[in-house]
């Protein structure tokens, strides 16, 4: 099948498929031959299929005479032109899973699904931006004639459709989240506000300062009230890096009570205690750092790590971090709550109990 999506993807950059008919022809139909379906069976791929509600190009039968997928065809470049008038037909009928395709284009859709076409449609693949090796998974996945007999290729469909509809709910979530974010601002924000201004200035400002700041800011999408100015922080010009990334937290900042091991501490913040307990358990046990490490792993940086740009890839200008052990940094560029996150899983590591053998509250955790 690679040599055959090699040969389409090289055959579409020649123009060589001009009309709906070719596409049919000189793409689907090898390639539904090579996913393990035979056009020349009518019970497995129905050309023209009609029932009293319309007709489809192609309809796939994975038990004889009885649809499983749907499959409309479009001329070069009108891969869009159609879906309405396909997906009431597929609704109607009951088929689970539709294909629009132009040949270059291929958009597999739920047509139970909710929402617009768009939010619909579980996966586009472009053949001639892919590499064959991408177009052959994905067509697979959901054609291919073994996953779609056995539902396999609708289940992942169904997984696809909620993964993205759980991507878009979290997308709609963001301006609201931000709102609050500037109506409350936590700690982390201030920190990163702070650093930048220092970076700018050369001096660090009061807390209070910034967080009074963010609160003038406007939510997305807001108009700026009359002789006030809207500030969008997410698309202000971006200033340069500051040049010192690993530095400890200043003034400004509330002192902190803890107990390691039945020893009662103090430090001017919630930063410097997450050091203080993480160089004091890592005496204990400094081969267990590396442990610690993949235990306290994100998604998007790396809490603790051997440098600043291991921390936090995306913006290592912006990381502030420590030194806890020979080697060893802690990102300080998080909230309480994850500074609390990290200091219990350090007690699960080094063999301690949080809450007994290491006591720490902090604000806004």
């Amino acid at each position: 099948m690679i040599e055959l999506l090699t040969r389409i993807q090289e055959r579409l950059a020649q123009n060589a498929f001009p009309n709906e008919a070719s596409v049919s022809h000189g793409i689907l139909m090898p390639v539904l031959q090579a996913l393990g379906w035979n056009p020349a069976e009518p019970d497995q791929v129905m050309p023209e299929y009609t029932s009293g509600r319309g007709r489809v190009d192609f309809a796939l039968c994975a038990t004889p005479a009885r649809p499983s997928v749907f499959i409309e065809v479009k001329g070069i470049g009108r891969s869009l032109d159609g879906d309405r008038q396909l997906f009431e037909y597929a609704f109607h009928e009951g088929v689970p899973l539709c294909v629009l395709t132009d040949g270059r284009e291929w958009s597999f859709y739920l047509p139970s699904g909710q929402g617009s076409y768009e939010d619909r449609r579980v996966y586009r693949l472009h053949l001639d931006d892919r590499s064959s090796e991408d177009s052959q998974a994905a067509l697979l996945r959901y054609l291919g004639k073994d996953r779609v007999r056995s539902g396999a290729a609708l289940e992942a469909a169904f997984q696809d459709y909620k993964d993205a509809a759980a991507k878009r709910e979290a997308a709609r979530a963001i301006p609201k989240a931000w709102e609050q974010l500037v109506a409350g601002p936590e700690d982390l924000l201030i920190e990163l506000l702070s650093d930048q201004s220092e970076a700018l200035g050369g001096f660090r400002p009061e807390p209070k300062d910034v967080a009074a700041f963010l609160l003038t800011l406007k939510p997305v999408g807001s108009g700026p009230s009359p002789n006030e100015t809207s500030i969008h922080p997410l698309t202000a010009p971006a200033s340069k890096p500051s040049e010192s990334v690993i530095r400890s937290r200043r003034s400004g900042q509330r002192a902190v009570t803890y107990n390691v091991l039945g020893e009662a501490r103090q430090a001017k913040n919630a930063n410097d205690a997450l050091v203080d307990i993480l160089a004091t358990l890592t005496r204990r046990s400094p081969d267990r750092v590396p442990a610690l490490a993949a235990a306290v792993q994100g998604n998007s940086r790396n809490h603790i790590a051997r440098s600043v740009q291991e921390i936090y890839p995306a913006r290592p200008d912006l990381a502030r971090a420590e030194e806890f052990a020979p080697g060893w940094l802690v990102g300080l560029n998080i909230a309480n709550r994850e500074k609390i996150g990290i200091v219990r899983k350090a007690c699960e590591v080094f063999g301690l109990r949080f809450g007994k053998d290491v006591q720490i509250s902090l604000p806004n955790q």
